[in-house]
């Protein structure tokens, strides 16, 4: 009830009521205008062959373009929801590997500058990784600046306030991110002025309003960084990604803690985000070019002002895999060009493996999930569900030498729009890690059941938006 309390009072449900007022309207002008204005009908026509001939000839990605195309059989509606969609050009197909020091072929296959962790700490686990946050939390004395997509309330929330409250009266520097629609119905709408009274500056990342271009673009990152260290994964700041909640079985997560340059990568990521002002990460470690992990910051933001930098680390390491390519999703729904290089690889005689969930959170993107992994199996790559619970992890594995731990899930909106973020390293000990990890719950997982669902066929239209 108390969800459904804040959604009455809160801006999503202004948005859904305004969408659904907007779309009455345009039943009733589909219905009356032709009959009494007939050349108004033929200018919307015309309107929308405009809309579809710039379509076609745009650089968006196909699928993007099909969904526009599709949009347009709609009248009044089509050309509007048209406008409102925007995706970046595709991105130009990768580079062949990069042969020097490892450092340098880790930052060349992350596109960004070579950076080194003084250490790294894999949890393959959420439950871990909020144990060892929440300790480090409660010893900080500088900063702690956490940023989650979803933000709900619970014993996690308590606790996690509680400790930052106690942090700031103590001097430290406390900051707290969310995204406005992922924690639209979890946190009450008055939650940052809550906060400030405790003394724990917050702000709502994106807040919904109605009509917005960037309605589907969200921020969709997760970092925490204390002091010197730094965190980012899979894992948002509520009960379930504790394991204090049973929500759809066991809630399977990952994430990774960095100290060093990496670490302050993330947190100038973070400072950006708050400050909303482009920062260039220059390091000043003093382990800066000496030894350490091979690692590299990659992200994106939300505003498509670039290239994308996430689709790009996962396009080369499916490249440069020459042995074994694993993948942890919890949604998966790939363009045409990420299809093709996962069926090249797994053609070329590298292990392609998929792993994910078999219990849903959201069965109409569940059942795309699996008409996706269907056409990958065809294709020749391997793909199994996580029977045990939920797979929220985000992780990718090459050949026991790179791994990525980040908060992209393998669809259009997480690659493509959505503000993410993830950390690449090129060390054996990390990437050996994420794949024994892999490996343990592959084994636990069943192959997949696929079904032509009439569901999956019309979401394949809008796969961009799901």
């Amino acid at each position: 009830m108390r969800k459904i309390g804040r959604f009455l009072s809160g801006g999503l449900f202004l948005c859904v009521l305004l969408a659904l007022l907007f779309a009455a309207g345009t039943v009733v002008l589909t219905v009356l205008l032709p009959r009494v204005f007939a050349p108004i009908a033929a200018a919307e026509r015309l309107a929308a062959a405009i809309v579809a001939l710039a379509a076609v000839n745009g650089r968006e990605l196909p699928a993007m373009r099909t969904a526009k195309l599709f949009l347009l059989l709609f009248p009044w509606t089509g050309i509007f929801l048209c406008l409102l969609l925007k995706s970046p050009p595709p991105p130009a197909q990768p580079l062949p590997p990069f042969c020097g020091s490892e450092t340098e072929r880790t930052a060349r296959l992350a596109e960004t500058m070579p950076l080194t962790a003084e250490s790294c700490e894999y949890f393959g686990e959420g439950e871990n990784f909020w144990r060892r946050l929440l300790g480090e939390i409660a010893g900080a004395k500088e900063r702690v600046w956490l940023q989650f997509y979803i933000v709900a309330e619970g014993s996690l929330l308590s606790e996690v306030l509680s400790l930052l409250e106690a942090r700031a009266a103590a001097g430290a520097d406390v900051r707290l991110l969310f995204d406005g629609f992922g924690s639209a119905v979890t946190v009450p709408r008055n939650f940052c002025k809550k906060l400030k009274k405790r003394g724990i500056a917050a702000k709502k990342l994106r807040p919904l309003r109605f009509p917005d271009r960037a309605a589907n673009r969200r921020d969709h990152r997760k970092i925490a960084v204390v002091d010197n260290a730094a965190y980012t994964g899979g894992a948002n700041l509520a009960d379930e990604y504790a394991g204090r909640k049973i929500r759809f079985g066991h809630w399977k997560d990952a994430a990774v803690r960095i100290t060093g340059d990496a670490a302050l990568a993330l947190a100038s990521l973070f400072e950006e985000t708050w400050t909303g002002k482009r920062r260039i990460f220059r390091p000043h470690s003093p382990i800066f070019g000496k030894a350490g992990i091979p690692c590299a910051v990659f992200s994106d933001d939300a505003n498509l002002r670039s290239d994308r930098k996430g689709v790009r680390v996962l396009w080369r390491m499916i490249a440069s895999a020459k042995r074994t390519l694993y993948c942890f999703t919890p949604y998966l729904a790939l363009e045409k060009g990420l299809f093709d290089c996962l069926s090249a690889a797994a053609r070329a005689g590298v292990d392609v493996r998929l792993l994910i969930p078999h219990i849903p959170d959201k069965r109409a993107v569940f059942a795309l999930t699996r008409a996706e992994a269907g056409q990958l199996l065809a294709a020749g790559v391997r793909v199994r569900e996580y029977t045990a619970g939920f797979l929220h992890a985000k992780c990718v594995a090459a050949d026991g030498k790179y791994a990525a731990v980040s908060s992209y899930n393998l669809d259009y909106r997480s690659l493509y729009s959505q503000a993410e973020c993830g950390v690449f390293f090129g060390d054996e000990r990390v990437a050996g890690e994420v794949e024994r990890d892999f490996l343990s719950a592959w084994e636990t997982g069943c192959e997949v059941r696929v079904k032509k669902s009439p569901v999956a066929f019309f979401l394949r239209l809008f796969a961009p938006l799901v």
